[in-house]
């Protein structure tokens, strides 16, 4: 599933926390581990350090390392390196929202999501138990082909972790029309059930949810009722629509998320 992954690090708690879960991961399908920091002339020592340290956590975890320092604007030197290194996974922190914070450092975890054609993991400062135990996955779905790759990664991570896996759909429906959304729930009970009987083909526990309402408030209070550990959401495909729409729904989960979000960019055909 994921043969090398990209962990990022600039010494902080989350950046800490992220790199702890990023190591986790590696280790439960036995991938190479990149550690990266993006710096300027004069952090460089340091940000070596930070650097240095994270190899070592990943090495002492019986993986393979490989190491980076380089200078520029972070988002684009995590995704020039994420496709210079052909990395299938990139991990980071995000500060979420707290204002002026949010703007600063925040963004950064934004705009490698929005940007990135690799799957993104993220982990808030919020998050707990870091590197958290992966029990549970809840993957979002909203049945289209953009969710396609968010469903292939929730059911690999869940089988690497042996884990319960959430098919969950949420669509906030604008029409009182009776109709209109009971042929909303129809499609939501249909996606969930296929979802759920791959899971369980493959030897997994699942479950099936179908809601309507405000997509990411529902994705973020499922997670919190149901005790979930990794929530993975698909974020856009190539079409503008798609990225409004799509996109929409993981920026506001992933800086509000009590645990790690994985987003993963469905690529399709102009």
């Amino acid at each position: 599933m994921y043969d090398d992954v990209l962990v990022a690090t600039d010494g902080s708690e989350v950046a800490t926390d992220a790199v702890l879960q990023g190591i986790d991961v590696a280790r439960a399908v036995d991938a190479t581990v990149h550690v990266l920091s993006v710096v300027d002339d004069a952090d460089r020592e340091r940000h070596e350090g930070y650097v240095e340290a994270t190899a070592t956590e990943a090495t002492d975890a019986g993986l393979t390392v490989e190491t980076a320092v380089r200078e520029g604007r972070p988002s684009s030197e995590l995704l020039a390196y994420a496709e210079e290194a052909d990395v299938d996974l990139v991990v980071l922190g995000t500060h979420g929202r707290t204002g002026l914070e949010q703007v600063l450092v925040g963004s950064v975890a934004l705009e490698v999501i929005r940007d990135s054609s690799r799957p993104v993991l993220t982990v808030g400062g919020g998050v707990a138990d870091v590197p958290r135990p992966i029990d549970d996955v809840l993957v979002a779905t909203d049945g289209w082909s953009g969710s396609g790759g968010a469903v292939e990664h929730a059911l690999a991570l869940a089988s690497a972790f042996d884990a319960r896996l959430h098919a969950f759909y949420a669509v906030d429906v604008q029409s009182n029309a009776p109709e209109v959304r009971e042929s909303f729930d129809e499609h939501g009970r249909r996606t969930t059930a296929e979802i759920a009987e791959r899971a369980e083909e493959s030897g997994l526990e699942a479950t099936r949810t179908v809601v309507q309402g405000e997509p990411h408030e529902k994705i973020l209070a499922h997670a919190d009722e149901s005790s979930v550990d990794l929530i993975v959401m698909g974020t856009e495909s190539k079409s503008t629509l798609g990225r409004l729409v799509v996109g929409s729904v993981s920026q506001r989960v992933v800086p509000n998320a009590r645990v790690p979000v994985l987003t993963v960019r469905t690529l399709e055909e102009a």
